[in-house]
């Protein structure tokens, strides 16, 4: 199981899925950057804000680990 995640994770990504990777990058790391900010310097940001960030975290973190994992 362990090495067939290694070799996934190292195989040779279709350019759909770059662009997949790209998009959830794009998108994930501003969101991580208004909830961290939010938690560090007590903004009170409303908590719609705050649940948008936190899902599209989530979507993004598993957008990108999907497509790293696809392989040619």
């Amino acid at each position: 199981m362990l090495q067939t995640l290694k070799e996934r994770w190292k195989a040779k990504v279709p350019v759909f899925f770059q662009g997949v990777k790209k998009l959830a990058i794009a998108v994930g790391t501003p969101c991580t950057a208004i909830w961290v900010a939010n938690s560090s310097m007590s903004l009170d940001l409303p908590s719609i804000v705050l649940n948008v960030c936190k899902y599209s975290i989530a979507v993004c973190a598993g957008m990108g680990l999907t497509a790293q994992l696809t392989k040619v």
